[in-house]
């Protein structure tokens, strides 16, 4: 009977799409928003790691990076957790692939013009919630908070709370292989046998699923996912305690607030109660006058 293991997990995420092209285009094609004829055909694989300019810089590291033949970037990333700094760092990736193709023109030809510049979409599923609403596929582009229409094209990011998703809520007809590969991500590493039909009918889904046997693995890449699978119970340790510590630090900030209030308040009632005893005072005094002068 096979075993399946978490395709979310770091190592076996980057095996699945990144080094089965085939795999990574229907996964972008299916949820991006792509215009119809503008689908992706074929990629090629870029380094993930984004080496900075300054010696000082730390590299960053993205699970999938590639581009298509039309020289749009595209970067996937999987996430156990979301957290601020998973949300800087997305900005940071998506920005520095907008200038690196900036900087790779300017080395071959400076009168290349900034209208040159490709696309880049960003991809995060993220296995976690991070926004109220029961929404769980976000698209952010860079556009005018008041007029909508009013968008600066370029950078777009693609936002995936897993387990909000479920199949009933995906509304896009034409873009139905969607629910396979997210159905893929939520659930595989919970089957011990045969996975559903509606999930190995695919060609394309019923490849990574082989992927994702245990026994598909080296000892290696078993050493290597077992490593990845604490490293993200680690992680989201850390993040749980980053977590009760902002929460605790707010619950601080709303009783400095009230004990401030209150303190204003006893001011004011001080301030208040020095009046009144500043009017009886001279009330008296006043008294004491008229009864001299009868």
């Amino acid at each position: 009977m096979a075993k399946y293991l978490d395709p979310k997990v770091d190592v076996l995420f980057k095996k699945i799409f990144g080094e089965n092209k085939e795999l990574v285009i229907s996964f972008l094609n299916s949820l991006l928003p792509l215009q119809e004829g503008h689908e992706i055909l074929t990629i090629e694989y870029l380094s993930p790691e984004q080496v900075p300019k300054t010696p000082l810089g730390k590299n960053s590291i993205v699970d999938v990076k590639c581009i298509d033949n039309t020289g749009r970037a595209f970067i996937v990333e999987m996430q156990s957790e979301w957290s601020n700094i998973f949300r800087k760092r997305l900005l940071v990736n998506g920005s520095k692939a907008v200038v690196r193709q900036l900087d790779k023109k300017s080395l071959t030809d400076k009168a290349r013009k900034f209208h040159e510049l490709q696309p880049v979409y960003v991809l995060a599923v993220v296995n976690g919630n991070f926004s109220q609403g029961k929404d769980w596929y976000h698209h952010l582009t860079i556009m005018d908070a008041k007029n909508p229409d009013v968008v600066i094209d370029g950078l777009d990011y693609v936002l995936v709370e897993l387990p909000n998703f479920t199949p009933e809520t995906w509304t896009y007809a034409h873009k139905q292989l969607a629910v396979l590969w997210l159905r893929f991500l939520k659930e595989i590493d919970g089957y011990d046998g045969e996975p559903p039909n509606e999930l190995t009918s695919n060609e394309l889904i019923c490849r990574a699923i082989e992927l994702c046997e245990e026994a598909a693995l080296t000892p290696e890449e078993r050493y290597a996912y077992e490593c990845a699978e604490t490293e993200a119970i680690w992680q989201n340790s850390i993040k749980a305690l980053e977590d009760d510590a902002i929460e605790n630090r707010k619950l601080l900030a709303e009783k400095d607030k009230a004990l401030e209030e209150e303190r204003k308040a006893l001011e004011e009632k001080d301030k208040a109660l020095e009046e009144e005893r500043n009017a009886r005072a001279k009330l008296e005094a006043e008294l004491a006058k008229l009864r001299q002068q009868l």
